[in-house]
């Protein structure tokens, strides 16, 4: 059984007998910002050769041709850009970003999000977005201030008509948008580790605007479009999110560390339980856990002038809202506050509960329940009840919104029911395995769902200890931290889980009252960093391998884009999904031999445009420079010249290369003979 079978509703899932999903054609108009379009031209980009174009009627249509449907396996697509630096590549894939960025904007009404970045409209993009869904062809289509949907000549909507409250004849309803949407609309998933890449001050030239409710434009300065898309608590409203997270253009390494221990223990859990190795020769060895609530503590701190720690339960006949909220979770006289672990489980739902009320779309009703500050303030019977409403409400949410409070549940459970010792927690370590025969002492936890639900909360340091296997045997003395693997190794581990993490996730939303997103849009950029070309070889296979293991192409489509410098990456992908890039436009590629299995030199040469070579630039010009040294002489060459000419010959490893030298001097010694 698939492991998502019983982390969704089956009601919730149609599964259409052929399904598909490609972003294939980028259009750039002529009226686009120079500033946005960068090096491209004016021109339709083709990611994928089920996509025709007719230059002279500027019209796209699907061919009929279906061969590379389902190629990489059940709904699932893959495609390449490929060019020198500065090709283009990676602005190719920034248009994408703003036109989602720009249709999100309009549809969120320019409404401020609580608990995120404010998203901004950018002002002089003129792009189009050709996308095939189940074999319909759709555009989305940014014409300056306008965005409009359509299937072939019909528009599904018209936001410059419905902002401006004068419908024209092809005028849709929005309702009959969202109904399209909750169908067809993706959600993108970007992931680039390069330092130089997502950094704010390239974006500041770009010229943005906030859209209210009666499309009027608020002019803005100073902001900057971007930090509104990197990973934030929208509950996956807006459909694009960027990893890794950036600060300003600043990623905080440690965190990222920690977030991928969390997002990577139960994706190893699962692989060890089903026999699979979640990574090529490593296999998991154990999970520990160590307790610390200091992360907790830090965020009570920086709120309240008192620390949390003296907290307790109120008078239950006026309650203040902490004391609501555990009760609520039937919690409140579980605990001994006088615990540090029990409070600190107590305090972990009062601050979550907050955070969601706060963070999430789907929970703004409850804002007036107020900021955490204020969870000491005494309720009366309204203030009280909709505080109860909203835990009532957290506890039928069954998606990652409330996953944490599922696990302090439990947590708590253990501990009431005497299987988990708070003092033996503060003083020493737990796996993972003893952690779950004391919360879930009866479940065999083999879905992912139940082992997501049943992990620790946020209130322990994760390690994870790894075997290294060589030949089928463990080559290790003794487990292999992850904190010990490589950089490259590590990488490997981040770029995975990330897109695992976000999938899962969007997989769990079951709210019909909004987008359920099943159309997956991965755009993986500078994807080889720091990568050994036998992690670039593997990449797609073992891509592909973690998302049909884990049952997501049963329930999602995919359309994974990759830009990449690696002939190893290309050889996976047939010439009919590769886009090739010189200098902004898209290279004449005709005559190429087709990537697929390919010889990396000839991809190398062909694919990456390497005209002068595959041998280093230095090497090339000694060697460059001694045959034309050669090739001009014309009379004996002198003792010394040929010692100098022998050291070097030991030094080149081209036998080939060589064996021309060794003619070029025979040849030099003919004519001073024959002179």
């Amino acid at each position: 059984m698939s492991i998502l079978s019983k982390t969704i509703s089956r009601r919730s899932i149609i599964e259409l007998p052929k399904r598909e999903f490609a972003i294939g054609v980028i259009r750039i108009l002529p009226n686009c910002n120079p500033s946005l379009r960068k090096t491209l031209k004016d021109e339709y980009y083709v990611l994928n050769q089920r996509f025709k174009v007719n230059n002279r009627k500027h019209e796209v249509t699907l061919s009929a041709d279906t061969n590379m449907v389902d190629f990489f396996g059940k709904g699932i697509t893959i495609q390449a850009v490929v060019g020198t630096n500065g090709s283009g590549k990676s602005s190719l894939f920034e248009i994408i970003y703003r036109a989602i960025n720009n249709l999100s904007c309009l549809l969120s009404l320019g409404n401020r999000r609580k608990a995120s970045e404010q998203l901004y409209f950018i002002d002089g993009l003129w792009v189009e977005l050709y996308v095939a869904i189940d074999g319909k062809l759709y555009c989305i289509a940014n014409h300056g201030d306008n965005i409009t949907v359509s299937h072939g000549k019909r528009k599904i909507i018209d936001l410059m008509a419905f902002y401006n409250y004068a419908p024209s004849k092809d005028y849709v309803k929005i309702s009959e948008f969202i109904e399209w949407a909750k169908e067809c609309l993706f959600y993108t998933i970007v992931s680039n580790y390069s330092l130089q890449a997502f950094n704010t001050q390239d974006y500041e030239c770009e010229d943005c605007f906030i859209v209210d409710g009666k499309r009027g434009r608020q002019h803005i300065e100073d902001k900057v479009w971007i930090n509104g898309l990197f990973h934030k608590n929208d509950g996956y409203q807006t459909p694009i999110v960027l990893n890794p997270y950036r600060d300003n253009g600043c990623i905080d390494m440690k965190k990222e560390h920690w977030l991928t221990l969390y997002r990577l223990s139960s994706a190893m859990i699962y692989a060890e339980k089903h026999n699979k190795a979640f990574m090529k020769d490593y296999q998991l060895h154990q999970i520990l856990y160590t307790y610390s609530d200091d992360s907790l503590y830090s965020k009570y701190k920086d709120k309240l002038s008192n620390p949390y720690r003296n907290y307790k339960p109120g008078d239950l006949q006026q309650p203040d809202f902490g004391t609501v909220i555990l009760s609520a979770y039937n919690v409140v006289n579980k605990l001994d506050y006088d615990d540090p672990v029990q409070h600190a489980a107590a305090m972990y739902l009062i601050y979550k509960t907050y955070s969601i009320a706060n963070t999430y779309p789907n929970y703004r009703e409850f804002l007036p329940i107020g900021q955490l500050t204020d969870f000491t303030g005494q309720t009366n019977s309204g203030t009280a009840d909709f505080t109860e409403k909203l835990v009532a409400k957290i506890l039928k949410d069954k998606s990652h919104i409330s996953l944490k409070i599922r696990q302090t549940l439990h947590f708590i459970d253990g501990i009431a029911n005497n299987r988990l010792n708070t003092e033996s927690l503060r003083s020493k370590t737990i796996s993972y395995q003893e952690y779950v025969e004391a919360v879930a002492p009866d479940k065999s936890l083999r879905s992912m769902k139940e082992i997501q639900e049943y992990l620790p909360p946020s209130l322990f340091r994760i390690d994870i200890e790894l075997n290294k296997y060589e030949y089928g045997h463990i080559k290790n003395a003794s487990p292999i931290s992850l904190n010990r693997l490589s950089s490259g190794e590590r990488q490997y581990l981040y770029t995975f889980s990330t897109y695992i993490y976000h999938i899962l996730n969007l997989l769990s939303i079951q709210d019909s009252s909004r987008v359920r997103y099943r159309r997956m849009n991965l755009i993986f950029d500078e994807v080889e960093i720091c990568f050994h070309p036998e992690f670039q070889r593997r990449f797609i296979d073992e891509l592909l391998g973690y998302i049909k293991r884990l049952g997501m192409n049963r329930y999602a489509t995919f359309c994974i884009t990759i830009a990449t410098h690696s002939p190893f990456i290309l050889s996976d992908i047939p010439q009919s999904n590769i886009l090739y890039l010189e200098n902004g436009r898209t290279a004449d590629s005709s005559k190429f031999k087709n990537p697929f299995a390919a010889n990396i030199c000839d991809i190398l040469f062909q694919s990456f445009f390497l005209k002068n070579g595959f041998i280093g630039e230095y090497a090339r010009k000694r060697i460059n420079n001694l045959l034309k040294y050669l090739q001009d002489q014309h009379k004996c060459i002198p003792k010394s010249k040929l010692m100098e000419i022998e050291s070097l010959k030991q030094k080149i490893g081209d036998p080939f290369i060589n064996m021309h030298i060794d003619q070029l001097i025979s040849r030099s010694n003919e004519k001073d003979n024959n002179h």
